[in-house]
């Protein structure tokens, strides 16, 4: 299911999304960051985790997210102004913040 739309809640510490399907869940910045699939962050060769959350800036915020034209998630954190991706198929599978069946 793809996503309709995204905001930055106050604090711009968390984003909120709503899925196509009227789902939605919210994602903590710091979260988004340490989850993050590109090759600083995880191995292209086994996934695994290249950071430690102690790595991340305890000030980190959300200066900018939208969705793409081929409905997955792009922000921009700060202040490393690193711009995070992900597709709406794994923000739904690894949400924390919605009830589960």
């Amino acid at each position: 299911m793809g996503l309709k739309s995204v905001s930055l809640l106050p604090g711009d510490k968390a984003l909120e999304l709503t899925w196509a399907d009227g789902e939605q869940a919210r994602f903590n910045a710091i979260w988004l960051r340490d989850n993050s699939l590109d090759p600083e962050t995880r191995s292209k060769a086994n996934g695994q985790r290249l950071i430690t959350v102690l790595d991340i800036p305890a000030d980190l915020t959300l200066t900018e997210a939208v969705i793409t034209d081929d409905g997955a998630l792009r922000a921009i954190i700060a202040p490393e102004m690193k711009e995070l991706s992900f597709t709406a198929d794994w923000l739904t599978a690894h949400s924390y913040d919605k009830v589960r069946p």
